[in-house]
């Protein structure tokens, strides 16, 4: 393993190996914290390794002072499943010059986005084997180069490192930009491209993201699981800008390369349903869900698969259900969501109730039912608000929510319209502005704002703004159209 400052996680990864291996070796790359001193009390064997910005230079000396004649490689923010325990010992008692792959659970719980990963993490030591790629390193291609056999294992690799709020996720990001733009700069292929679409994803660059998600997919040899997460970005990208049309395609590629991806499964559920297909949304929702539970039960393998923590999937489903009024369906999702871990639903269940008969909220509850409002259930929320009537319990939930909503510019939208419905024209404003602010790229904004400055007498804004619409969605026909209608609607501002 290659180390740098991993006081946090380093005594995790290394009990969870030091009665299963026979030798550590640890490399480590400048620590200046307890790294050091935690991997003495593992008895591990250290070494130091100057920096170059390179973590294959690295893997490779570790590799170069490892005597062992198997090697197993970890991160610290890693630890080897006591399940798979047994498994590796039988493994590495074979004299077959072999690698194998290893299943790496992908923690996720900040953002409720698991996934699994498979890869040769254990194969036997041989000095023609070296890692390739200053950032994100492989030891596949020199293992296939060798003609060494990788064959499939149930060995399993928790991994923590993604399990990070957004801000300490762009910072490893950061990291990574850096060096895979110098690799990218030797090494034009869709293996490094496709990392830097991620990368710049992670970042929320958007328009880079695409660049390079678009230039990974031209290799037709590019492997099929990547292109459809490719192609899946590429069509959520698309959708948010409201070019829907141009979203249903690329999401079909995205399943046409691989049609058991839940995250593509959930993303076509929901561009079928903003294109007016309900029938479809609900029923790729239900594939997502049943695809995902597949693989969360371990009945399916994927050599690459982002799972969805199953509450997402089931808010997906009974969104689509409330509003598409499709009764098999909401009780298909409904009975699931009430069979997930029910103390954890069970207050939101309580708020789900009311709405759901209609039943007004009592003026010292708005704060704790406020309180279970979240990025996963707000949607749900808002469809079961279609046929709630108690207008103020709405406007007090939302009110009260809304600190917790400040990045999230669909909540915003939509608190915004029911401030119009209800004539709260200046607040309307305020809150449309927030949104726009937060996502420049939502089309809707735009619209939603033109209608609340018109209401609150604020007409003289309303130029400029569809004026720099016009420039910035100009490529997209639907936006355009609508913006040559409302001038149309507007003449006295326009013309």
């Amino acid at each position: 393993m290659i180390v740098k400052n991993e006081e946090k996680h380093l005594a995790n990864c290394l009990e969870s190996v030091k009665d299963v291996v026979d030798e550590i070796v640890l490399v480590d790359t400048g620590s200046i914290d307890t790294t050091l001193a935690i991997a003495e009390k593992y008895s591990a064997k250290i070494f130091h390794f100057e920096w170059i910005h390179d973590f294959a230079a690295a893997r490779n000396f570790a590799l170069e002072k490892s005597t062992g004649d198997w090697i197993l490689y970890l991160d610290a923010d890693e630890c080897l499943s006591k399940k798979s325990i047994q498994e590796l010992k039988q493994l590495t008692k074979r004299k077959k010059r072999e690698a194998y792959n290893c299943i790496v659970n992908n923690i996720d719980v900040t953002s409720n986005r698991p996934s699994v990963m498979i890869y040769p993490r254990l194969f036997a030591n041989d000095r023609r084997l070296r890692f390739e790629g200053k950032v994100h390193e492989q030891i596949e291609f020199s293992l296939r180069r060798n003609n060494i056999t990788i064959k499939n294992t149930k060995i399993e690799i928790d991994h923590y490192g993604y399990n990070l709020s957004k801000d300490d996720l762009k910072v490893k990001a950061k990291r990574n930009l850096s060096i895979l733009l110098k690799q990218y700069e030797t090494e034009k292929t869709s293996y490094y491209a496709f990392h830097l679409g991620q990368t710049y994803a992670i970042l929320n660059e958007k328009e880079q993201a695409e660049k390079y998600f678009t230039e990974a997919l031209c290799d037709e040899k590019f492997e099929k699981t990547y292109k459809s997460s490719a192609y899946r970005y590429l069509a959520i990208h698309n959708a948010e800008r409201q070019n829907y049309q141009t979203a249903f395609e690329l999401i079909n590629k995205s399943l046409r390369c691989d049609a058991e991806q839940p995250l593509a499964l959930l993303a076509a559920s929901k561009i079928y349903f903003k294109l007016g297909d309900a029938a479809k949304a609900g029923a790729f929702s239900k594939s997502a869900f049943e695809v995902n539970r597949k693989y969360l039960r371990g009945e399916k393998s994927s050599s690459q698969n982002i799972m969805i923590d199953e509450l997402t999937v089931c808010y997906n489903g009974l969104e689509i259900a409330l509003l598409s009024k499709n009764q098999p369906l909401f009780n298909f999702f409904y009975k699931e969501y009430n069979a997930l871990n029910k103390s954890a639903v069970a207050h939101e269940l309580e708020l789900f109730e009311l709405l759901l008969n209609d039943n007004p909220i009592a003026k010292d509850k708005i704060a704790t039912y406020a309180n279970l409002i979240t990025a996963s259930n707000v949607e749900v929320v808002f469809a079961l608000f279609e046929a709630y009537q108690w207008t103020d319990s709405k406007i007090e939930l939302l009110q009260s929510s809304k600190e917790r909503f400040s990045e999230n510019s669909s909540f915003y939208n939509k608190y915004g319209l029911l401030l119009l419905e209800t004539r709260n024209y200046s607040e309307a404003v305020t809150v449309f502005e927030q949104s726009m602010h937060t996502n420049g790229d939502d089309p809707s904004t735009i619209f939603y704002l033109v209608s609340a400055y018109y209401q609150n007498g604020e007409t003289g804004k309303i130029f400029r703004l569809v004026a720099d619409a016009e420039k910035k969605f100009a490529s997209i026909e639907q936006v355009h159209s609508r913006l040559q209608l409302l001038k149309e609607k507007l003449p006295q501002i326009f013309f």
